[in-house]
């Protein structure tokens, strides 16, 4: 192809590409395409780290904090941040006004699903709607945000290597029938999240964020 033509081919690329970067708000710093990125459990730990290197980055950042006392020391925390939302995962109507909030925000390009709790759980912990919290914090919520939260161009679940040896309790996931063991419980929790995940797969075309009753 002469040189002219293939600068013409490559300029019409740039043009497409700038047209869909009007399109959809992008726009290009520190080497990065900018995007709008939701994550939960950034009041500290892995999640307050990603929020400060996704802001550092020149991305626009959605905090989550379980409570509004935690939400204020956030904000103060992690300089920068769009905006905070709140609500305890553990709680099932709480975990629907995080999806809330989120929505009334507007669309994201990520949701960055990092809240849980540890395998360090010595007793088994019920929240108020009767469910473990290991349970309800690291699968049913995750799970819940998914579904609730109108569909994001990637989703990101935080895992872990102990979701191998979780084995298959589909019919006790909630741990009725055996004697808790928090390790175990925490595995399993980690398994049901990575099997929820991939049955999230698919460009957000091909899926719709179906409210639940």
């Amino acid at each position: 192809m002469p040189p002219e033509l293939a600068a013409a081919r490559d300029e019409e690329k740039h043009e497409d590409f700038r047209a869909l970067q009007r399109q959809n708000g992008w726009r290009k710093t520190k080497g990065f395409m900018m995007a709008r990125v939701f994550v939960t459990g950034s009041a500290d730990g892995l999640g307050k780290m990603a929020a400060d290197l996704l802001i550092k980055q020149g991305h626009q950042v959605v905090l989550h904090a379980r409570s509004a006392a935690r939400a204020d020391e956030t904000r103060k925390k992690v300089v920068g941040a769009e905006d905070v939302v709140v609500g305890d995962l553990s709680s099932i109507p709480e975990t629907k006004s995080v999806a809330d909030q989120v929505n009334r925000l507007g669309r994201f390009d990520a949701v960055i699903h990092n809240a849980g709790i540890g395998y360090r759980e010595s007793k088994l912990e019920k929240t108020a709607d009767g469910l473990p919290q290991l349970f309800a914090v690291n699968t049913l919520g995750p799970y819940l945000l998914t579904a609730l939260i109108t569909m994001p161009k990637r989703l990101v679940y935080l895992s872990s290597g102990m979701h191998y040896g979780a084995g298959s309790h589909l019919d006790d996931m909630l741990w009725e029938r055996r004697r808790w063991n928090g390790s175990q419980a925490y595995a399993e929790t980690k398994a049901a999240s990575s099997i929820a995940a991939r049955t999230s797969v698919g460009s957000p075309s091909e899926r719709t964020s179906r409210p639940l009753p």
